[in-house]
């Protein structure tokens, strides 16, 4: 009985699976050409064809930030007696909701058919203790410079406060594994699958640095919520990412971040390393820092986050390579 596969495209390139094959996908691509070369995009049927899911991804983004401006002047509506909040922060939620929710009007033309299309895979602790460990040695490297008041020009190092610690280590574990479905499993799953690896980390680097610019002044909208709140606030959000006060060197450190944790994740080809990582993060630049903006800046942190993507490119990649060979 000959047996059931499938050819599946990314980028340009096609590679043959069966269906139970899928958590494989990612191995396959850091092996490099596919290990049959005979299945070509002309042999597949019409129905077996993977389009590119970045059209359907272009209209996803566009309905998220379509949703948030129509709905948080409601949401605000009806929550804010009850939880007091900047209008800013509910449009921010509810943009991040509609990101989730959305997903399951676009996700078959978006090619997520399972939670492994997204990194939710086996097995969960051992990757994760991985990302956390490296996450701290990383964080500290990052966080020398504060070791070095008089140098650095900050006049305190680092602080030690265990509630402040335990808090950001809850809060990043949070964050950890919200920013990474969002923007790792979904994002740069899409973009893998569309624009091939060095581009997909670009394009989703870039996109998680543009996200946290999304922010509007307190002063962006007064007063009861009309029809037209949410499109101002929508107008107050983009503002920063319009004017491009990303271009410095905090938005160079997100970029970084988000170049490295997608590393991570094309390595490893889930999503757990990746959570540890940014969640050991988080607790770190934010529960030790003693700056309110946690890592220091200039060109160190990002210069170290680079080193550590590729070197997580070159070990776990390396690993994952031979045993796909």
């Amino acid at each position: 009985m000959q047996k059931e596969s499938r050819c599946l495209s990314f980028g340009r390139t096609t590679y043959p699976f069966r269906p139970a094959d899928r958590l494989q996908i990612s191995a396959i691509l850091l092996a490099g050409d596919p290990p049959f070369p005979e299945c070509s995009r002309s042999s597949m049927p019409a129905t077996e064809r993977f389009s590119s899911p970045l059209p359907a991804f272009l209209a996803y983004l566009v309905a998220i930030f379509l949703a948030a401006a129509l709905l948080s002047p409601a949401v605000y509506a009806l929550l804010s007696p009850v939880y007091p909040a900047p209008p800013g922060r509910y449009f921010r939620r509810v943009l991040e909701l509609s990101a989730l929710l959305l997903l399951l009007l676009f996700r078959k033309p978006l090619g997520i058919h399972s939670w492994s299309d997204v990194g939710l895979i086996r097995p969960v602790l051992r990757p994760f203790l991985w990302g956390c460990l490296l996450g701290l040695a990383s964080g500290l490297l990052c966080l020398l410079p504060l070791l070095l008041p008089a140098s650095s020009g900050h006049p305190v190092g680092l602080r030690w406060d265990p509630a402040s610690l335990g808090i950001w280590t809850g809060r990043g574990l949070l964050i950890g594994l919200t920013e990474e479905l969002l923007f790792r499993g979904i994002f740069f799953s899409i973009l893998l699958r569309g624009l091939g690896r060095l581009p997909a980390i670009l394009a989703s680097s870039l996109l998680f640095c543009l996200a946290h610019y999304l922010r509007s002044s307190p002063e962006a909208w007064k007063g009861s919520p009309t029809a037209f709140s949410g499109w101002e606030l929508l107008h107050a959000h983009l503002a920063p990412i319009l004017s491009f006060s990303w271009l410095d060197a905090q938005g160079l450190l997100l970029f970084a971040v988000g170049a490295a944790l997608a590393t991570a994740y094309l390595v490893t080809g889930a999503l757990w390393m990746p959570v540890g990582i940014h969640a050991a993060w988080v607790a770190l630049l934010y529960g030790l820092a003693a700056r309110p903006g946690g890592s220091p800046g200039g060109l160190w942190s990002p210069l170290i986050l680079t080193l550590f993507g590729v070197l997580l490119w070159i070990v776990f990649g390396q690993r994952r390579r031979g045993r796909v060979a």
